[in-house]
């Protein structure tokens, strides 16, 4: 490309394409901080051999810190880390703990899913993901809004990690008056949090990939549509030769071949994806619903013990980060519902090749077949096959919090009462 073509508004490269690789390097550095050695935002230089043992060394040494260790440590002193006069804040306490509880399993199943997919997320996910964007990079001439939605999430979710870790160090300097070892338990539980989180990183940027390659598959669908019109056209009015119409036929059919097989190796990247981590997404989906009642209940215990006129400063960062975890957890479900109507659109777009009988020879007519098969066959994948992780999940889960949190404020009232 030529120096006036780069530095034209259309092929200027945005910010996120300036520095795409330092963000990748950052959520990189992240996860190894935290033990995910196998999580690679995109294909690195190979480890060299001592340096790679010593990292999956640190990985198991800190997991298993993690799940025996310190869980050992706190359950030989959980009465000293319950003990409280106020019965109340006790239950505070208890709905905390098993809180961090689910945060505990969450990681016990991550552990498990990276010791056993410890391959499987570099080769199936990292250099699928690698292999379709260089092969996008190369042929697709669209529109850039694909492209800027996937930058948008991006910016959205890094934003949002980073906004959710500095709120939890608050939430601790908050609680940094009360005994020590609650402030320790504190901290397990965002150390806990970062762990699982690293997972649910990955998963969201292979499924946001997914996202923007299907839109741009839809764009080069759409641009196929719209040469089948032109050729229909002159097909009526009776312009061109027969054979340079079967040769621009059999370009079609060439190029509709080749998208047949980017949708194959999307479906295959996406099922990918989901199958490596529907466990850890189970525990997601856990973390949220109790993370929610937690929220909820701690902010209703703190606005019960002060005044509407004061309002505190926990009582901030709690509210803060209430809405701050359930909008993380939201923009999961809402990139995955993005796909199934992509997916949607994609189908109707196929319909529309339809409606032009007359540039059918039987290539073209069979290319259409497989490709619509394709889309008939492919289905959403379910959690576990048992759950659709959709905006449904989450309206579900705050209803269900909701529902848990009246019956704490039950107790809570009962106990007021009764002290």
């Amino acid at each position: 490309m030529s120096e006036k073509e780069a530095s034209a508004p259309g092929n200027r490269k945005s910010f996120w394409e300036r520095h795409e690789h330092k963000f990748y390097k950052y959520g990189h550095i992240y996860a190894n901080i935290y033990g995910q050695v196998m999580i690679d935002y995109m294909p690195q230089a190979p480890l060299q051999g001592p340096l790679k043992k010593l990292l999956i060394v640190y990985s198991h040494v800190l997991s298993l810190m993690l799940i025996v260790v310190v869980p050992c440590y706190f359950g030989y002193n959980y009465r000293q880390l319950m003990a409280t006069i106020d019965r109340r804040l006790q239950l505070v306490l208890y709905v905390s703990f098993a809180n961090t509880l689910i945060k505990y399993a969450t990681v016990i199943v991550a552990y498990m899913a990276n010791m056993l997919h410890f391959k499987a997320i570099n080769h199936r996910c990292t250099w699928k993901r690698a292999r379709l964007e260089s092969k996008f990079a190369a042929n697709y001439h669209g529109p850039r809004s694909p492209k800027r939605r996937f930058e948008l999430f991006m910016y959205y979710k890094f934003g949002l990690i980073n906004v959710l870790m500095i709120l939890q160090v608050c939430g601790i300097f908050a609680v940094a008056d009360a005994a020590k070892l609650r402030t320790q338990f504190a901290i397990y539980s965002f150390v806990l949090w970062n762990y699982t989180e690293n997972m649910a990183n990955y998963f969201y940027y292979i499924n946001s990939s997914v996202l923007k390659y299907l839109r741009q598959l839809h764009q080069q669908l759409n641009s196929l549509l719209g040469q089948v019109q032109q050729l229909s056209k002159v097909r009526r009015n009776g312009r061109g030769g027969r054979g340079m119409f079967m040769f621009n036929c059999c370009q079609l059919c060439d190029q509709l071949s080749l998208l047949r097989q980017r949708f194959a190796e999307i479906r295959d990247l996406h099922v990918e994806n989901f199958r490596m981590h529907q466990l850890q997404l189970i525990g997601l989906m856990l973390t949220t619903l109790i993370n929610n009642l937690t929220n909820l209940f701690t902010i209703f215990s703190l606005l019960a013990t002060h005044s509407l006129g004061h309002v505190s400063y926990p009582i901030v960062v709690s509210a803060v980060y209430a809405l701050a975890f359930y909008l993380d957890t939201y923009i999961v479900t809402l990139v995955n519902e993005q796909i199934k109507l992509e997916l949607c659109n994609l189908a109707l777009t196929m319909r529309q090749f339809c409606s032009y009988p007359s540039l059918q020879p039987p290539r073209l007519d069979q290319e259409l077949e497989h490709f619509s098969l394709q889309l008939l066959q492919h289905r959403q994948p379910m959690l576990c096959g048992l759950l659709h992780l959709d905006r449904r999940l989450i309206y579900l889960i705050s209803v269900t919090a909701l529902s848990y949190f009246i019956t704490l404020v039950q107790f809570d009232l009962y106990l007021r009462t009764t002290g």
